[in-house]
């Protein structure tokens, strides 16, 4: 039995402006309450392959460091627990994704309701790239 890699390595975060800055210049959005997922896609050579990711909670919002940093500790939890499909398939297609998910609620939600809208943008993603490729 094999085990799944359920790591959050730091060349998965996506952290360069110059990437943020297109990704939010060239990426499309969609809402999936209480998440907002902005996703850019660019075919690359195989070294460049893989998934980048960005969690952002709104300081509009959520006034409190501790309360923005609890709620993306659980976005980053989520993702981590259901992102491994998704990273298979974006290996095999040589594809680049680059992902925001961002909180828009300007409630305090739960690890349910995230991991529910993390797991239905996932499948968003995997049913894009299944047409794509």
């Amino acid at each position: 039995m094999m085990a799944t890699d359920h790591t959050f390595p730091r060349n998965e975060r996506l952290k360069s402006r110059k990437e943020i800055a297109a990704l939010f210049g060239e990426g499309r959005g969609e809402t999936f309450y209480p998440l907002r997922c902005v996703v850019r896609r660019e075919k690359v050579e195989e070294q460049n392959v893989g998934i980048r990711v960005l969690v952002s909670v709104s300081k509009k919002h959520h006034k409190r460091a501790n309360v923005r940093n609890l709620l993306k500790r659980r976005i980053r939890e989520a993702y981590r627990m259901n992102r491994n499909p998704l990273k298979d398939r974006v290996s095999g297609q040589r594809e680049r994704l680059t992902f925001a998910l961002l909180y828009v609620s300007k409630e305090i939600a739960d690890f349910a309701a995230i991991d529910y809208a993390v797991r239905k943008i996932i499948s968003k993603l995997l049913d894009q790239t299944e047409n794509r490729g």
